[in-house]
């Protein structure tokens, strides 16, 4: 990504601060600083120099702030590609240290994945001296409060592996060079190969991990793809379509509401939506007047061809948002026509619009012609996805909806367990997709009266919510009661054969 692409990004960022430290002179100055001095090759002095910059981006990391982390993208960029150039060792393997203190439910969660990958979701910084590793744990825990433990990491390191997220020694870069810090990017990720308990003597709990890279896990493909979907043209609308898919709707409404201020695409005023992301009345009757000129003006325009498929997309979510069936599709169906023949070949944007297309049919219930388009979708998706990308797990199962529609069951149950295998592999094992999954898988063996194998689905199902849902979540309460009926159901078959 160039500097030019990334400039917004600070720009963004120093606004973003101003606002929100206003009354804060120290930060103020430091903000000032950056605009002003702030360099690329400079990015690791910058994490390490004892600024606030460094603590604002690991709580949008923990925190999953997208909307934050969108405007920190030159930072981000910049410490990945700074670690990258340093990753330099005499050592082939070397062993790092961590202190710091976990809460039980974190503690819990490691000692279950012994053996399992986990991914850091923050920059993690560690030592080679495990007495300053030590003494970190010991200062941060809290003898008042039982909460939490002192652990100390043990982390295993192959210098020599080109997979893994970069990682470099900051002894140059960090204003506590003395402490021999080796600094690893956000997303690393590491293999528990164990969690001990402390003992009176020494009450930290040591955890062994050992850096792996995209090769250890079975979702390589799927990185790649990820990492080839992210270019130069990423803008707010995009990462709000993102948060959208994700269910985050309130930083999605932030996103578009940001980028709906700043995104003109034309110099003379046009400007176009992202597809999905907005709720109905939020802007509206605005957003479709404006697609429907900018359309217009845009149709026999050779060059604005992906443009104007935008629109006619836009107008399309928006009138089957109204549930103006008829106008929806009229307008996917243009948008699809433009992608076609400017395209001239398969592409995720041409998936995209055959699965819109298949929803409104969906609504319209012509349900023969909805799995038509939604098989199309799935055909070019297969083509150009990896095989376990979650998109293809999701279009299977769309599809299985669709065939339960009609009542057939078979074709229903397959599509599910294609969707379910997928999940298994690319998504964590406690996902709340692979829960939905299990529980259309239930219902339709609920009827076609298999209910043991209903029960066994909905169980699957209850016990991956259960983790993260609320015990009143009207979701959860649902599947319980379809458990305790398949339960009498089975109760009632026995007592009939007995007889």
């Amino acid at each position: 990504m160039s500097e030019t692409a990334l400039l917004p990004s600070r720009n963004e960022f120093v606004e973003f601060i101003r606002q929100q430290y206003h009354d804060d002179v120290a930060k103020l100055r430091i903000v000032d600083d950056l605009e002003s001095n702030y360099q690329a090759n400079q990015a690791l002095h910058w994490y390490t120099r004892g600024s606030f910059l460094y603590v604002i981006l690991n709580k949008a990391l923990r925190q999953q702030d997208y909307v934050l982390l969108f405007t920190l993208r030159f930072f981000i960029h910049d410490l990945f590609y700074s670690l990258l150039e340093r990753k330099q060792f005499k050592q082939t393997v070397i062993t790092l240290y961590r202190g710091q203190a976990l809460d039980v439910a974190e503690l819990n969660n490691l000692i279950k994945n012994q053996g399992n990958f986990i991914s850091m979701n923050s920059f993690l910084s560690t030592s080679r001296d495990r007495s300053v590793a030590h003494f970190y744990a010991e200062m941060a825990v809290n003898s008042d409060n039982i909460r939490y433990h002192p652990v100390l990491f043990e982390i295993e390191v192959n210098t020599t592996r080109t997979d893994t997220k970069p990682f470099a020694d900051l002894k140059y870069d960090s204003q506590y060079s003395d402490e021999n810090e080796v600094l690893f990017m956000a997303g690393s990720i590491f293999r528990v190969v164990n969690v001990k308990k402390g003992s009176q003597d020494d009450p930290f709990w040591s955890i062994k991990l050992i850096l792996c890279g995209e090769e250890d896990n079975q979702l390589k493909e799927v990185f790649k793809y990820l990492k080839d979907e992210l270019d130069d043209e990423t803008d707010m609308g995009s990462v709000g379509k993102v948060l959208y898919d994700m269910g985050k709707n309130e930083q999605s409404e932030i996103a578009f509401d940001i980028d709906r201020q700043h995104m003109r695409i034309r110099t003379n005023g046009e400007f176009g939506y992202p597809l999905e992301g907005y709720t109905p009345g939020m802007y509206f009757p605005e957003i479709l007047k404006e697609s429907q000129e900018l359309a217009e003006k845009l149709i026999g325009k050779n060059d604005d061809r992906r443009l104007l498929a935008m629109c006619y997309n836009t107008m399309g979510s928006i009138y089957r948002d109204y549930q103006q069936y008829d106008n929806a599709l009229e307008n996917f169906s243009k948008g699809l026509d433009v992608l076609l023949n400017f395209y001239n070949q398969d592409h995720l944007e041409i998936a995209g619009f055959h699965e819109f297309i298949s929803q409104i049919y969906e609504r319209q219930e012509k349900i023969q012609l909805a799995i038509k388009s939604s098989k199309e979708c799935l055909r070019i998706r297969q083509h150009l996805l990896p095989e376990a990308h979650p998109m293809i797990a999701i279009t299977f199962r769309n599809i299985g909806e669709l065939y339960n529609a009609v009542d057939d069951f078979d074709n229903a149950l397959a599509m599910y367990d294609k969707a379910l295998k997928i999940q298994l592999l690319s998504s964590a094992s406690n996902h709340p997709s692979i829960a939905e999954t299990y529980n259309c898988i239930a219902w339709v063996y609920e009827q076609i009266n298999e209910f043991r194998l209903a029960l066994e689905n909905y169980t699957a199902a209850f016990e991956i919510l259960r983790v993260s849902y609320p015990s009143n979540d009207p979701l959860l309460l649902q599947i319980q009661e379809d458990i305790d009926n398949m339960k009498r159901a089975l109760s009632v078959s026995s007592d009939n054969h007995h007889y």
